[in-house]
């Protein structure tokens, strides 16, 4: 009887070293994040480092609208235009952006000629 809990007890201190060990993976892949593999690489292989588990637990719960280097490239807050253009958590909205500035600088060009 105390061999069987001796494992049910190691069985469950090993689950959950296991669910804290992945949850950046499980996390990624609940939010359905784009680099949800590259996350669960970085955990694999480098998440026994500490470091490793910490960048893929950053990334992991990141804003999906933001990219990891707005904060490097001078966009601290997201808000506005992000000063060295449009990074990779912004795809959709540099698009969106893009069009828009285009189709006003062509209405500007068109009352221009107008005149």
């Amino acid at each position: 009887m105390e061999s069987i809990l001796k494992v049910l007890a190691i069985v469950v201190i090993a689950a959950i070293f296991l669910g804290f060990f992945f949850a950046p993976s499980i996390i990624a892949y609940r939010r359905q994040h784009a680099y949800r593999y590259v996350i669960l690489g970085i955990n694999l292989f480098t998440g026994l480092s500490g470091i490793g588990w910490l960048i893929a637990i950053v990334w992991a719960l990141w804003p999906a609208e933001k990219s990891l280097t707005d904060p490097v490239l001078g966009n601290v807050t997201g808000l506005g235009y992000r000063n060295t253009g449009d990074t990779q958590g912004a795809v959709a909205y540099g698009v969106e952006r893009g069009y828009d500035e285009e189709r006003a600088a062509h209405e500007e060009r068109q009352r221009t000629r107008a005149r």
